[in-house]
């Protein structure tokens, strides 16, 4: 394989690559059935930074 065919190789499955990577945590994130756990993961972080104090 010559640089020329890897080069195109990389910038055709590239972006794809990163496309459904991308849209698999897109749909992960906005998931309706995850949004119960992601606020409670919130909701304890902020817990422990409102107890703590600041000097």
């Amino acid at each position: 394989m010559s640089h020329e065919t890897l080069v195109l190789i990389a910038k055709t499955v590239g972006p794809i690559w990163m496309g459904g990577f991308m849209l698999i945590v897109l749909i992960r994130t906005y998931n309706p059935r995850r949004r119960a756990e992601q606020e409670r993961i919130a909701r304890s972080i902020l817990s422990e930074v409102e107890g703590e104090t600041r000097t």
